[in-house]
């Protein structure tokens, strides 16, 4: 496949090298690639970041800047400006990391063919690639092969997110990430769980029986502290796994880490 290195048509919002902080693999020396636009705005998260341009307060997920267009500045890469940027991270590593594709939501982009060759150079130079995706948007797995060589880590929103259910859960995309992809694992944001999160999660469960990890709500530190035993209790109640969310312990707010 070609580059498309004359073609500059990915927004990349942030790139950075750290540590993956959520999820099955926690821990785990990570490279971020997050990439602009999403097809959902969860306002029921709450979490508040001023524009750089107008000063007005959004409310969303704590990802704005990879949301709300028109209100942060996005440069536009081609794939090798981004592999350059991989490259770059990774000089003088003693062992590759994994790569992140986030956002936003990236799967926005899956059929955008500069976004699929860059996948398939990560892949060439064997990387271990990961998606962290909302699981809305539905892959054809014969169309678009490249995804089955790439794991996934399926963020389904719950009621807390404040978006209605038939957005936020499609089960013919879930089931198609799942039943292609390399590896595939859920990931659910609670806050005060209890019986009607149960609900939910195992009627996801029944699109499509996967590995279950239940993290606490919190864009900061004393927000995840607050929520932090009470999620733990629950998954150790229903029998999932707990996830941390090591960044936010760490950095706190700070963003690129």
């Amino acid at each position: 496949m070609q580059t498309g290195e004359n073609s500059k048509s990915l927004e990349l919002v942030e790139s950075f090298l750290s540590i993956q902080g959520e999820g099955a693999y926690q821990g785990r020396l990570a490279l971020f690639l997050r990439f602009f636009g999403c097809n959902l705005n969860c306002i029921g998260f709450d979490v508040k970041t001023p524009s750089k341009k107008t000063g007005e307060i959004l409310i969303g997920c704590d990802s704005a800047r990879a949301v709300f267009k028109g209100h942060f500045e996005h440069k536009r890469y081609s794939n090798g400006e981004i592999l350059s940027l991989v490259d770059s991270y990774c000089r003088g590593l003693k062992s590759k990391p994994i790569i992140v594709i986030t956002g936003g939501e990236p799967l926005i982009h899956h059929k955008n063919e500069n976004f699929i060759n860059l996948v398939q150079n990560l892949l060439e130079r064997n990387f271990d690639v990961h998606f962290e995706t909302n699981a809305t948007i539905e892959i054809d797995s014969v169309k678009f092969p490249i995804y089955k060589k790439c794991k996934f880590a399926l963020g389904i929103k719950l009621a807390y997110s404040g978006i209605d259910k038939v957005k936020r859960i499609n089960p013919k995309a879930i089931k198609a990430i799942c039943e292609n992809s390399k590896e595939s694992f859920y990931k659910f944001v609670l806050s005060s769980p209890g019986k009607n999160d149960l609900e939910q999660i195992l009627q996801v469960l029944k699109i499509y029986d996967a590995p279950v990890w239940c993290m606490a709500m919190g864009a900061n530190r004393a927000q995840l502290e607050q929520n932090s035993l009470d999620v733990a209790n629950f998954a150790i109640k229903y029998g999932f796994n707990y996830s941390e969310r090591i960044h936010v312990r760490l950095w706190d707010r700070k963003e690129g880490v």
